[in-house]
């Protein structure tokens, strides 16, 4: 615990009275996507041996894990105002952002190998998303499979976390903007205009930053939900015809 105090700025050194807020939150996002990046790898284990189960549990974990850094991000939102973190923006070192986070990059990395664990036993299984899909919604029937109703559950917690982290990117957003600027109701259709657009700490506009809030630690994952829905519209479409 000493050495993750001494990560901390010297009181001498603070560029003013919010500096050490400032400085404490990304530090508790950072180490919470770090101890997110472990359990994921042990989801990966899990997938592996078919703990489907265990998979499960550690995943509920996992998206406990990422109400941390939403926390941080709502606090900075509702405490920091746009003045104080001006202030200290040009003094701040460049990877002060969140998006620069090397735990927010390992993140998305591990998700992939978690991704592709997760596809390897569907494939193992022989279950397909729409199986895991209709049984997450099923409210009566015969007791599926265990080994069906499990992945649907791990399927489930996948989902969960991946609509955390996506809340993480849109208050992260949010936040830029309040404190930052470029909201797009301030932009101006006037090209010479645009020139002086507000920059983040990265030194990309703004407007960059709303692909990012879109981006998604398991992009098969919504492949799959826009799959399903297209084969249960197609029917439909197909009748009125």
């Amino acid at each position: 615990m000493t050495g993750a105090l001494q990560a901390l700025v010297p009181q001498a050194k603070l560029l003013n009275a919010d500096h050490r807020m400032f400085q404490v939150l990304h530090l508790v996002s950072e180490y919470a996507w770090c101890s997110m990046h472990h359990e994921l790898c042990r989801i990966c284990t899990a997938l592996d041996d078919d703990d489907f189960a265990l998979a499960s549990r550690l995943l509920g974990r996992t998206v406990g894990l990422g109400e941390l850094p939403v926390q941080t991000v709502r606090l900075l939102q509702t405490s920091f105002s746009q003045a104080s973190f001006l202030n200290m923006r040009d003094l701040l070192m460049p990877n002060s952002t969140g998006l620069d986070s090397p735990g927010r990059r390992n993140l998305r990395r591990v998700c992939t190998a978690v991704w592709r664990a997760f596809e390897a036993a569907l494939a193992r299984h022989g279950v397909s998303h729409r199986d895991l899909i209709e049984e997450s919604g099923r409210l009566e029937g015969p007791m599926p499979d265990a080994r069906l109703a499990a992945l649907a559950e791990v399927r489930n917690g996948i989902h969960l976390l991946d609509c955390k982290s996506m809340e993480w990117n849109q208050l992260h957003l949010r936040l830029v903007r309040s404190h930052i600027g470029g909201h797009p109701a301030a932009r101006s259709d006037d090209a010479s205009d645009r020139a002086g657009e507000p920059l983040s700490m990265r030194g990309a506009p703004i407007s960059t930053l709303e692909r990012l809030a879109e981006h998604s630690l398991f992009p098969g994952l919504w492949r799959s939900v826009d799959e399903t829905y297209q084969r249960a519209s197609r029917p439909a479409a197909e009748g009125g015809n």
